[in-house]
This record gives C-alpha cells, structure tokens and sequence, in this order.
C-alpha cells in the first residue's frame, strides 16, 4: 500500500511539474507572438533639400528719386504716396518770386509713389518723392561669412515673411557681393561678424509682398526629387557593415502578425534629419520600423496603435 502511495503522489507530481512547464511554454509562446510594440510610418518619396538660411528686405527693381534744388517755392502738390504715376505726370508746382513764373516737376519715370518729401509753402532743395515699381520687386539680404563659399549666382531661394504666414515665394540668387559689408569693428578678436549682400530677383506680380517687408531667405544648395528617405534613427548597420532598415512586415504563417525584416539599403544624400537610401528592395507604403536599434531580424512585433501599412 504505501509503495502504490508513493507511486501515486511521483505521477501526480509529474503531471504537476508537465501542466507547470506547458503553461511556462505556452505563456512564452503568446509573449514571443505578439513582442515589442513598434512605431513604423510608411515609406514614400518625395524630395530632400539643403538650405543656407539667410535674411532680407524687399525692394524695388526700380527705384527712382525725383529732386529739385532751385530753391524755388512749393505751391502745390499733384500727388501722394500710393498714387500711380506715368513719365512725364506733374509731381508738383514751383514758383519763383524774382521772375514771377510757374514751372511742374515731373514724373521721370512710371510707377508708384512711394515717398513724399515736398512740403507745401516749404522751398525746393532736395529730394521731392521716391517713384518704384511695386510690381517689379527683389529682395536685398545678406548671408554670413561662413556659408559664403556654399552658395553661387542662379541658386533658387525660397521666400517667406512673417506679414504673409506659411506663403512662399520662389527667387532667384541673381548676385553676390565681392566685399563684405563695413560694420563696426568687434571688441573681441576671435568673433567674425562678415556679412556679404546678396541679391534674390522674385517673378513679376508676386502677390502678399510688399516694398519695405522682412523676409527669411532659405537658398537651395542641394535638391533631389522623388527619392525615398528615412530619418537617421531608423538606419541600422548588419554584421557585415551594410547599411539597413528594419520594417515590420506580416507573418506568411499567422494572420495579423507581424515580424521584423532586414532590408539593405544604399546611402545617398542627407539634411539635418533625413537620409536618402535606395535599393531594390524598396517599394512605397514599406512600414519602417522608426526606433529599430533594440530589434533584430525575425523578431514579432506588434504595431502602434492607428499604425497604417
């Protein structure tokens, strides 16, 4: 009796220590499943750019300055500023008193005024109005002396000013000045503060911006187009020092799982936070693993939640 005893509390014993490792076995199984939750986003193309940022006015193409120096009085004002004029428009009347004769100062040019100095009753001895062209406008700006040598004639700018939000404007880095501008010398000896003008041409009729306006500047050093591109994090280096990125793709065995894979890639161009890859493996709406540095290829995971692939 007590020998059937003892075989009966091994057996139950057994079957204890097999239901434990099974239920052990089976709990791993679930975590391996369903494993990390991954942050992907959808490989697309679209384009890179490197920007040399720089700041500017805008200015008229055309600026033209009407002035008198005969001393000759005032007597009346044709126009004001806002006013459009033609060449050859009266501005204003003059009177001399020691011939008693009348004569009109005119428009030298079309365009708008922009600038009225003459007074009535004052005398004429200066400039008298400011005539520009609104609708032929450029941007006159500055760049450091440090990305000077990043930048030629016939770069495109992009334009923007606080006074018109997220618009922006295309130009075109028409010149670049040969000296820098003369500023007052700095008190320490290791600041360089050189700056250098430049100018930026804007297409005619550009509409939101105004003579007199504060822009930002962003000049295109480099361009690509319809590549595909990844932020740095999600680049990952194999065994082999080939360059990858990892994406969750689904499991051909299990609907709805999904498995880390390991696609190569090559490296081409970078900005700040993206870095162009290409490769034949490559192919839009890919779900790039984002953060795949604790993750190796075969690996489950599971997706964000509002993940798109």
């Amino acid at each position: 009796m007590k020998k059937k005893g003892i075989i009966l509390c091994i057996v139950i014993g057994a079957a204890i220590v097999i239901g434990g490792g099974v239920f052990v076995y089976a709990s791993s199984q679930t975590t391996t499943t369903t494993g990390t939750t991954v942050k992907t986003t959808p490989l697309a193309k679209g384009t890179l750019q490197n920007t040399i940022s720089a700041t500017g006015v805008v200015e008229s193409t055309t600026k033209v300055k009407v002035s008198d120096a005969s001393g000759d009085k005032i007597e009346k004002i044709y126009v004001s500023v806002g006013d459009w004029v033609g060449s050859g428009d009266w501005l204003c009347q003059l009177y001399n008193k020691a011939t008693d004769t009348y004569t009109n100062v005119k428009a030298d040019t079309s365009g708008t005024i922009t600038a009225v100095n003459a007074i009535k009753g004052a005398m004429a001895s200066g400039e008298l109005f400011t005539i520009e062209d609104t609708s032929d406008l450029k941007v006159q700006g500055k760049i450091k002396e440090v990305n000077l040598n990043l930048i030629h004639e016939d770069m495109a700018v992009t334009v923007k000013s606080d006074a018109t939000g997220d618009q922006t404007f295309s130009g075109n880095l028409s010149k670049i000045a040969p000296t820098a501008i003369e500023t007052q010398p700095s008190t320490d000896a290791t600041t360089k503060n050189a700056e250098f003008e430049i100018q930026v041409d804007l297409p005619a009729n550009v509409q939101g911006l105004k003579i007199g306006m504060t822009t930002r500047l962003s000049i295109i050093s480099e361009e690509k187009n319809d590549v595909f591109s990844v932020p740095f994090d999600a680049l990952v280096t194999d065994n082999s020092g080939q360059a990858c990125i990892y994406i969750a793709k689904e499991n051909p065995d299990k609907a709805g799982a999904w498995v880390v894979a390991s696609i190569p890639v090559t490296l081409g161009m970078e900005t700040d936070s993206l870095a162009e890859i290409s490769g034949d493996q490559l192919t839009p709406g890919m779900a790039v693993i984002v953060q795949p540095q604790a993750l190796q290829p075969g690996n489950a995971v599971s997706l964000e939640a509002g993940a798109t692939v």
